[in-house]
């Protein structure tokens, strides 16, 4: 049996897969590498709106906390001091905490807290207790220690 030489056309045939080949394994790396840019950019993007969309929701929940304070005193200012005060009173009563009425007398080192509004004040010492001068309610319950408590 002899071998066969190859011929001048098979051996140019054989380069040219090689070639071929060589070039598709070049391209398939740089498809690699275009993916994994492209992917590196995309986590980097994600990553980033992640960031400004915590950014947002803890600014939207600063100012949804700021509406509902301002709800809430705009509301409180429409009702009647007397309504939203009685459960502060009641307590002050049944507990047995100094509590003060319009026109009852200050004695030395007392401060009230209107329980309409929460106004603190430090009236003077032996004169009549006047009405809040926030909300005009009357009723106050009294500190002793100071407007530090």
């Amino acid at each position: 049996m002899s071998k066969k030489r190859p011929e001048q056309g098979d051996e140019g045939l054989a380069d040219e897969v090689q070639r071929d080949l060589e070039k598709l394994v070049k391209e398939e790396l740089g498809v690699e590498n275009l993916t994994a840019n492209k992917l590196a950019f995309l986590k980097a993007w994600l990553k980033d709106d992640a960031h400004r969309a915590g950014t947002y929701m803890r600014e939207l929940a600063g100012e949804l906390l700021t509406l509902e304070e301002r709800t809430g005193d705009w509301l409180q200012g429409a009702a009647d001091p007397t309504e939203s005060a009685w459960p502060s009173l009641m307590y002050c009563i049944k507990n047995g905490l100094p509590w003060a009425l319009a026109g009852e007398k200050v004695g030395v080192g007392e401060e009230l807290e209107c329980m309409g509004c929460g106004y603190r004040a430090t009236p003077p010492v032996g004169e009549p207790i006047t009405p809040c001068h926030r909300c005009g309610y009357g009723c106050f319950r009294q500190i002793t220690g100071g407007l530090t408590e």
